[in-house]
């Protein structure tokens, strides 16, 4: 009987010591902000006149380990977000729902371009910490 006892601790304490069953924990969160603000032009109604939007990002990364990965593509993330702003018009960039609709571009379009360099997704988010414009 106490054979049966030891062998069925064993058998749990092995079981649960496995480390294969521990739950993964996610990897830390990271952010990269993008320095200095991008300032750059879009197109008004008056084709006189330019606007100038003057914005500061902050980018969600996925797993700090990633942050001088990502570092490292900067120039290529400023192209593209000034690329994206400068198709825009003065109503998109003016709204509250054409900010959003911003956001979500630009996420999008860095998420495509580090894809492609780096192989794997780096950014969660994306945040507007300063948008100001002008015309």
């Amino acid at each position: 009987m106490r054979l049966l006892f030891i062998s069925l601790c064993t058998c749990l304490c092995l079981f649960y010591a496995n480390p294969s069953l521990a739950e993964d924990e996610p990897a830390p969160l990271g952010y990269l902000s993008l320095d200095p603000e991008i300032v750059t032009n879009y197109v008004t109604g008056n084709s006189s006149r330019i606007g100038f939007l003057r914005i500061a990002i902050e980018l969600m990364v996925s797993d700090l380990a990633m942050i001088p990965e990502a570092e490292h593509h900067l120039p290529l993330m400023r192209a593209v977000i000034i690329d994206v702003i400068g198709k825009k018009d003065e109503a998109q960039i003016k709204s509250l729902t054409g900010r959003e609709a911003l956001r979500l571009e630009i996420l999008k379009e860095l998420r495509m371009a580090l894809k492609s360099e780096l192989g794997e997704d780096v950014i969660k988010d994306l945040f507007f910490t300063k948008y100001l414009y002008n015309t």
